[in-house]
């Protein structure tokens, strides 16, 4: 379900598709979030790879072609 972030979308979680929180959408800038990382999420490599994180960064951007849904209180990433 691509589209471009909103502003209703600051502060939501963001979490896996299997439902682990990564962390929180901290801003939004011409449609696309910032994300605040959680310190102790489970980062693999496969998530990493999809949404083009590395590994030093605390913030990162998404886009929303990473993005499955998009629900009242969270962003659920794709597969």
């Amino acid at each position: 379900m691509a589209r471009d972030f909103t502003d209703d979308d600051r502060n939501k979680d963001v979490v896996t598709a299997e439902g682990d929180r990564i962390g929180t959408v901290s801003d939004v800038n011409d449609g696309r979030a910032t994300v605040d990382r959680d310190q102790d999420a489970d980062l693999t490599d496969k998530i990493k790879d999809l949404v083009g994180w590395g590994d030093d960064d605390d913030s990162n951007e998404l886009h929303g072609d990473h993005v499955d849904s998009y629900e009242d209180d969270r962003v659920r990433l794709r597969r």
